[in-house]
């Protein structure tokens, strides 16, 4: 497990807050911006979201459903989105990280509650041991 997956996980299941995981997101280097949304992508992918949690995460993550990558994520298959949101340009890792985030929250939950609710050897869904 990296720091980066760590805080990933601690953002979407709530043990850090958004201001919190804005403000550690904010103090990345574009790299390790860039870095942090190609493995949240690869959690959302996991995860295995829903169309109906993809319109959830949109509302959710309070951006506006005309920015770019509410409309990749909205329009597209969900690889092809996630890949052209990892594509965009740094003024809009931002808005992605409140996307993706929202997201992988929505659609993780879901997963914990129904396939891994009498446990499971996921070591992000158990981070109270971390």
């Amino acid at each position: 497990m990296t720091v980066i997956e760590l805080r990933i996980n601690e953002i979407a299941q709530g043990f850090l807050t958004g201001e919190q995981g804005n403000l550690w997101f904010s103090n990345l280097n574009a790299a390790a911006k860039s870095e942090t949304l190609r493995s949240l992508s690869r959690f959302v992918v996991q995860s295995h979201p829903t169309n109906d949690e993809v319109s959830r995460a949109i509302v959710e993550s309070g951006l506006n459903p005309n920015f770019t990558p509410c409309v990749l994520i909205s329009k597209l298959e969900l690889k092809s989105a996630l890949h052209k949101i990892n594509l965009l340009p740094d003024i809009e890792m931002d808005k992605s990280l409140y996307l993706l985030i929202s997201l992988f929250a929505i659609s993780d939950s879901r997963r914990r509650s129904v396939s891994c609710v009498n446990g499971c050897k996921h070591w992000w869904h158990n981070l109270k041991s971390v």
